[in-house]
């Protein structure tokens, strides 16, 4: 009776603590970088400083990573997720205190957000596997949606304070603390239902996560993805700039990339969880991508916005496809955590790479057309890394924890050949 209860709502609480997660995650990020320069000025932190307030957190998406598994077996994902969210509020709520507790809590924020993005699948997996596709195009949307708003929203929040950079900042901590009460809330309801679900074989748990069927095509497609969006989201701006836009619209275009997407993030994975393989659909977003990185680099800027939303809705679609393949593609229930963490940790490192290479051929004279255009060979990347990950895995490549066996058939002329 008591597991009975526990189950009872389980999947509504997980659906929002998702939401709740995916509206957390972005803000924090978005919203510095469209103050950076106000960051610098305020908190006197110099070109240094205010360079590695832009590269931490992208640097922790990929240092975090491994932290993840060990502490969702200790806590469980809900539990896990909750406290992320608060130290992730608190971390927030710090930062305006001064230069030191600005980097300080950067840091922990990043670990924090690079946490939860490995902790949500398996949230996923565990409550709501069924419609797995809507989840993860849901999660997504509300990842893009806390991406745009902290782009758009930042500087009218740092005038309606009087231009104060730090108290702008630490306002984005509000809406976070309520992610936070939430999952409080829901944590204890959540764990008990995932300590009533039946226990997996334990053959299916055993092996190297790092031998499991589609992990590396999955960690491809998803450092692909990633790159491509850190390189844009870094550097789109100063592209405009470049290229004749004024600041204040340049300045737009990355917020526009974000609320284009939304719609794509959100149906993506659920039309490709409806197919047997997502290879298809990851082939339809490959060409969007190719299509607005062509676009962006080489047609007039009067045009950019158009490519702009080309590349929001592929950059989404993108993610909420990576979130998808980490759910399904995972060995079990068990090493989902450990399959994300790998998936996620290596990709962003990965894609860490993307706006400090693009950063430094810049400076050594390169045009941004060429660099723009050079991405298409991510996009290369990824359609091919995709093609493989969209493919199911074979039933016989599930057992013993993920390492191949021997068909029936195979077995058996095994046998008659000794």
């Amino acid at each position: 009776m008591v597991e009975r209860r526990a189950g009872l709502g389980a999947p509504l609480a997980a659906g929002a603590l998702v939401v709740g997660i995916g509206l957390s995650v972005r803000s924090p990020i978005t919203s510095v970088s469209a103050l950076l320069p106000e960051l610098e000025h305020d908190f006197a932190l110099g070109s240094t400083g205010a360079a590695w307030l832009s590269a931490v957190p992208v640097l922790l998406f990929g240092l975090a990573a491994p932290i993840a598994p060990p502490l969702a077996r200790r806590l469980g994902a809900a539990r896990a997720a909750a406290l992320l969210l608060a130290a992730l509020t608190v971390a927030m709520l710090l930062r305006p205190l001064g230069p030191a507790p600005l980097l300080a809590g950067t840091v922990v924020v990043g670990a924090a957000i690079s946490l939860l993005g490995i902790l949500t699948p398996q949230l996923v997996r565990t409550h709501l596997d069924r419609r797995h596709g809507l989840w993860s195009g849901v999660y997504t949307a509300a990842f893009g949606a806390s991406a745009a708003l902290g782009a758009s929203l930042a500087v009218p929040l740092l005038a309606a304070v009087g231009g104060d950079s730090g108290i702008a900042i630490g306002l984005w901590g509000l809406p976070v603390a309520a992610a936070a009460v939430l999952a409080c809330t829901v944590s204890g309801r959540l764990t008990r239902a995932a300590s009533a679900l039946p226990r997996p074989v334990a053959t299916s748990s055993t092996g190297s996560i790092l031998r499991a069927p589609r992990m590396w095509s999955v960690t491809g497609f998803f450092a692909s993805q990633a790159l491509i969006y850190f390189a844009l989201t870094a550097w789109l701006p100063t592209i405009a700039i470049d290229r004749g836009l004024a600041p204040s619209q340049a300045g737009l275009l990355l917020a526009w990339m974000s609320l284009a997407g939304i719609p794509a993030a959100l149906l993506a994975p659920t039309i490709a969880a409806g197919f047997r393989t997502q290879s298809g659909v990851i082939a339809v977003v490959s060409g969007l991508s190719a299509a607005g990185v062509l676009g962006l680099a080489f047609s007039p800027i009067v045009v950019a916005p158009l490519f702009v939303a080309v590349l929001g809705v592929a950059q989404s679609a993108a993610f909420g496809l990576a979130v998808g393949l980490i759910v399904s593609r995972a060995p079990d229930l068990a090493r989902t955590s450990a399959f994300s963490a790998v998936a996620q940790g290596v990709g962003y490192a990965v894609a860490a790479l993307g706006p400090l290479l693009l950063g430094m051929l810049s400076s050594a004279g390169v045009p941004w057309t060429p660099l723009v255009g050079g991405l298409v060979l991510v996009v290369g990347a990824q359609f091919a890394f995709g093609l493989v990950a969209g493919r199911p895995v074979p039933r016989a490549a599930l057992a013993n924890g993920g390492v191949p066996t021997a068909t029936p058939h195979q077995a058996t002329t095994r046998r008659s050949s000794r």
